[in-house]
């Protein structure tokens, strides 16, 4: 493959230095093509000094700019793909060879790039210092950024360093001259590569030293900001809209790996995959011990199965299932998960038209639905991730993915329909850790009281929420969660005293949520005091439930629950009237209800008499 390097050339102090890393850091021929934008003698004497690297010169008697330089400059080139680089880049070991086997891995490509400092949008690797990105070599850089491949498809590029595939850039019609000097021409480009179905990389293991470039008009500092301004307006006259903008909101159709952990799931594996099958590009099942039919219901849904021996952690399996993957996203599920019909509509939009950049799209969890389809209990979870970020599981047991980047919160949701369930698994595998000594975690902590809390050892659980709480670390919402959980506790320990005490902590770390408003207003209410317990129901009934939650909603303490439990309260005090009112704001969540019914049916009754 020949390769043409084309240098626009606009300050000889700058170019002497883009020439020198060119020379020390390119190993493969190549032909070298330096555009003298306004025909500047300094650059040519540069150019013919001894020892200067041998070169076409392509001189544009006035300053033209990068789209004019740089189409020049490609007229001139005999190679099959272009580097295209302004002078105030310097590049470093193994970028061509970086930029071109990105090219040659992703056959689709009409322009490559390079990571950098000091620059707008993708190509900015702020969050890793040059000298430790220069001082590794090709292979580590990707890791640096947090990346487990060495390019990801982007909707922008600049100006600085493209390589070009010289077919494709011949049939885009190169960079539009209209837009003068610099600014929108790369935009420009990318948009118009991306309309035609090329794809556009970054080559993240290819990393080059940006220097702001020098001004081109000393005498004139306001020149190149009008110039900007011009630009702006000839984008906009040429497509409508802001093209910049257009870029960073493109959305674009992905691949999909659908990865689980499974382990005699015969009742359930075919229910989610044929929910699903349809909807992604490759199953990865890692099966950790089956000794049913899930591994032939896996094989039916042309499955990738992998054997993995389990070790007592969740988090492990999972990335495990992840590093077998090969789509650009993952997706991941548990057996019981389902999506429903309407959600596999949205998915499938989803993954049609995904914004560009995202890394991470978080979906609705209904974990439990009540006799009439509402929806009682949810959360969001991140559920499909970019397989290149590498993002990575954590904890043991109620494992979370630890994600960073640009996120999406969709309207897609996840059910929880589960059929069967080991109860004691989390449970004997915390107290396995615990019995060895192990120090949890906070988050290990809070979870390992959830288990005990859920096999009703109240004192043991109580202890470990304290505990959790004590120490003052972990997410707030699961210290919300504790307290109540906690409250619970206490009062199953008849501890009533506590237990209120408990509810009202959580108010410490956040807004009153209605879970708690309600479990104050319930232990009021058995204790037979019903205007402190309608303060708290009232309270409840008042409130907004947070949005896009990552901690679980019970709905009902949303909804429902604290009209019900006002119409109780104010027929206790003999407010028929209240009653009456509160039980059919009730009935708008549960109309069907048979309480609701009956409360309407005596309370009629009453206002009748």
């Amino acid at each position: 493959m020949n390769i043409s390097i084309v240098v626009l050339a606009q300050h000889a102090k700058q170019l002497e230095s883009c020439l020198a890393a060119i020379g020390k850091h390119t190993k493969r021929p190549y032909e070298l093509i330096v555009v003298n934008d306004g025909g500047l003698p300094e650059i040519n004497g540069l150019l013919s000094q001894p020892g200067a690297p041998v070169c076409r010169i392509v001189a544009l008697e006035q300053r033209e700019g990068v789209a004019a330089g740089y189409n020049r400059g490609f007229a001139a080139a005999a190679g099959d793909r272009i580097a295209f680089i302004r002078d105030h880049i310097q590049v470093s070991e193994g970028w061509l060879d970086a930029l071109s086997d990105c090219m040659d891995a992703h056959p689709e490509a009409a322009l490559v790039g390079p990571m950098t400092h000091g620059v707008s949008g993708i190509q900015n690797a702020s969050e890793v210092p040059s000298e430790a990105m220069l001082a590794v070599d090709r292979a580590m850089r990707p890791l640096l950024l947090g990346k487990q491949q060495s390019a990801m498809p982007v909707a922008r590029l600049l100006n600085i360093l493209l390589l070009a595939d010289k077919e494709a850039f011949r049939q885009l019609g190169g960079f539009d001259e209209r837009f003068v000097l610099e600014t929108y021409e790369d935009d420009d480009l990318c948009y118009r590569a991306l309309l035609a179905g090329f794809g556009l990389y970054v080559a993240l293991d290819c990393f080059v030293r940006y220097s702001p470039p020098l001004p081109l008009f000393p005498e004139d500092p306001g020149r190149l900001a009008r110039q900007l301004e011009a630009n702006r307006r000839t984008a906009m006259e040429k497509w409508g809209e802001d093209v910049t903008a257009a870029l960073s909101n493109w959305k674009r159709d992905i691949t999909v790996s659908l990865c689980m952990i499974v382990k005699n799931e015969e009742q359930t594996l075919a229910r989610c995959l044929s929910s699903v099958c349809d909807l992604v590009d490759e199953i990865v099942i890692l099966d950790t011990g089956s000794t049913d039919r899930t591994k032939a219901i896996a094989r039916q849904f042309d499955a990738a199965i992998y054997d993995f021996v389990w070790e007592d952690d969740f988090a492990k399996a999972r990335n495990r299932a992840f590093e077998l993957a090969t789509q650009e996203y993952i997706l991941w599920l548990d057996a019981d998960d389902i999506l429903l019909p309407e959600d596999r509509l949205k998915f499938r939009t989803l993954v049609s038209a995904l914004p560009w950049q995202t890394d991470a799209v978080s979906m609705t969890y209904n974990l439990a639905r009540d006799e009439y389809g509402n929806v009682t209990a949810s959360l969001r979870r991140n559920r499909l991730v970019r397989r290149s970020c590498g993002f990575r599981w954590v904890g043991i047991v109620h494992e979370y993915l630890d994600v960073y980047g640009k996120f999406l919160h969709s309207d897609v949701c996840v059910t929880h329909d589960r059929q069967h369930t080991n109860s004691s698994r989390n449970l004997q595998i915390y107290e396995r850790r615990f019995a060895a000594g192990e120090l949890f975690t906070p988050r290990d902590q809070f979870y390992f009281a959830n288990e005990l809390f859920e096999h009703g050892q109240w004192e043991r659980a109580a202890e470990q929420y304290e505990c959790f709480l004590a120490g003052n670390e972990g997410w707030v919402e699961d210290k919300i969660s504790a307290c109540g959980r906690a409250a619970e506790c206490y009062r199953e320990l008849k501890d009533m005293l506590r237990a209120k005490q408990k509810a009202l902590q959580s108010f410490s770390y956040a807004l009153p949520r209605a879970e708690n408003c309600c479990r104050l207003g319930m232990f009021y209410l058995s204790e037979g005091n019903y205007a402190d317990a309608v303060w708290w129901y009232k309270l409840a009934a008042g409130l907004t439930p947070p949005a896009d939650s990552h901690a679980i909603l019970q709905h009902v303490c949303w909804t429902w629950l604290p009209h019900l439990q006002l119409c109780v309260c104010y027929d206790r005090l003999g407010q028929y009237e209240l009653a009456y009112g509160h039980n059919e704001q009730a009935a708008a969540f549960i109309p069907d209800d048979t309480r609701v019914k009956g409360n309407r049916e005596y309370l009629l009754t009453r206002l009748s008499t």
